[in-house]
C-alpha cells in the first residue's frame, strides 16, 4: 500500500472508530461493545502500522 493509501486507511479507521465511540454508551465506559471491538482494533492497528513507519 502507498504512503497516501495507508494513510488514508488510518484516517478512515479513525473516523469509525470516534464515529462509533461517540454514539456508543458502552464503548464510551471503556468497554467496547460486541461492534465496536473491532472497530477499535482495526484503527489501533492501522495507527501501529502509520506510526511504525513514519518512526526514523
Amino acid at each position: 500500500m502507498s504512503h497516501d493509501g495507508e494513510f488514508i486507511a488510518y484516517m478512515a479507521a479513525f473516523e469509525a472508530s470516534t464515529t462509533h465511540l461517540g454514539a456508543c454508551p458502552t464503548c464510551q465506559n471503556d468497554q467496547p461493545c460486541e461492534t465496536g471491538a473491532p472497530i477499535h482494533k482495526e484503527f489501533i492497528a492501522r495507527q501501529d502500522a502509520w506510526t511504525g513507519r513514519k518512526r526514523p
